[in-house]
């Protein structure tokens, strides 16, 4: 089996942190550019899903409900094809 990359970003919130999948890079360099490109940007490049808690906190003055999203990379395995 050969690696892949998988693209995680995600939310601190008072309820804990989330975490979702943006998709896969099939190589370091991709998976690097695209982590890159998500910390510096200074505005938003990823959407806030709907099951997110930051939807549903009751707090109407909460300090977290305004975070910036965090970005990662994991290594995942690809399956092998036949």
């Amino acid at each position: 089996m050969s690696e892949r990359y998988e693209l995680i970003y995600g939310f601190v919130h008072c309820r804990g942190k989330t975490t979702y999948s943006a998709g896969y890079a099939d190589t370091r360099a991709e998976a690097e550019a695209w982590l890159k490109k998500n910390r510096e940007t200074p505005s938003r490049t990823v959407k806030v899903p709907p099951e997110d808690p930051i939807r549903y906190c009751p707090a109407a003055i909460c300090p977290l409900k305004r975070q910036k999203p965090w970005f990662d990379i994991t290594i995942s395995q690809k399956p092998e094809e036949s």
